[in-house]
């Protein structure tokens, strides 16, 4: 689990280990940004699924429920729909992730679990009026939903890392606020404060002295959520890396080095895509790069 506040540097921490590893980079936020920051030798080991989540369209929670519970699927390009039946009527362009067959060079990112959580409500919510106020049933329905993905993430075999954003936790005692902690966004307040124990490592991130820091050691601070079962201090790196936590077995041959999963893109089709950030340019590089048809 990576967590902190925007622009702390998580997603880009992340997106360093596209230099060994082959990345299946799942999308919420209509971000793209991080991404074209890359040298096409890196991009070339990245998978970018664009799934466009919003308030009135909740695809994410959908999604993800469909893939992680199957392990394996489509999503396609125009939507971010797992097993689009219309692009599939269509003949429409999808992308393809296999968790089953994912080794020690691949790992899926998800980017963000924050915004999944908030897919989760929209959905769960979905025919209710915008200024609709959720009700016990509902808050019911999340932490379902929740728990479900919070199991996933824990019990998934293979290499994972879950972005969150970092939201402020009231440390009571009694009736009177005597601490404030930050914890990563997700779901309700009850699921935001256990869903850190589903990971074997909690990094947290900030910016201090115009640097990008980062850290995991549990005594690091009562301000903030950080663990790692293996003892892993990123802060006594020079600079934050996450490789030490991703060791890749060694190659005998060429021939049975994994194949570089192939990064496919298509025009956007919903609002939300037109919306995406610098995605246009990211899918143009790629296209110059034949990555695409």
């Amino acid at each position: 689990m990576l967590f902190g506040l925007p622009g702390c540097g998580k997603s880009t921490l992340a997106a360093a280990l596209s230099k060994t590893h082959k990345l299946t980079w799942l999308c919420l936020d209509n971000d793209s940004d991080v991404l074209l920051k890359l040298p096409d030798a890196q991009l070339d080991n990245i998978n970018f699924i664009n799934i466009p989540d919003t308030a009135t369209f909740p695809v994410g929670s959908q999604t993800l429920l469909q893939l992680f519970k199957n392990q394996k699927g489509a999503i396609c390009h125009a939507h971010g729909m797992y097993n689009c039946q219309l692009c599939t009527k269509n003949k429409a362009e999808f992308s393809q992730v296999d968790f089953t067959k994912f080794g020690p060079q691949d790992i899926c990112v998800i980017d963000t679990g924050s915004q999944l959580g908030r897919s989760i409500l929209s959905h769960v919510t979905k025919d209710e009026a915008v200024d609709y106020k959720p009700e016990r049933d509902d808050w019911g329905a999340l932490r379902k939903y929740t728990e479900f993905f919070a199991s996933q993430f824990q019990g998934f075999r293979g290499n994972l890392i879950v972005i969150f954003h970092a939201i402020e936790h009231n440390v009571m005692q009694g009736d009177k606020v005597i601490s404030t902690k930050l914890i990563p966004d997700f779901g309700s307040k009850g699921m935001a404060l256990t869903i850190a124990k589903n990971f074997s490592h909690v990094i947290y991130m900030e910016v201090k002295n115009k640097k990008h820091r980062a850290y995991s050691s549990s005594t690091y601070s009562n301000d903030c959520l950080t663990k790692s079962r293996t003892d892993f201090r990123i802060e006594d790196l020079e600079t934050p890396d996450l490789s030490p936590l991703f060791p890749l077995l060694p190659q005998s041959t060429e021939q049975e080095q994994p194949q570089i999963p192939q990064v496919t893109s298509a025009p956007a089709a919903t609002p939300a895509h037109n919306a995406v950030a610098g995605l246009s340019e990211l899918q143009q590089r790629m296209r110059e790069k034949g990555l695409t048809k």
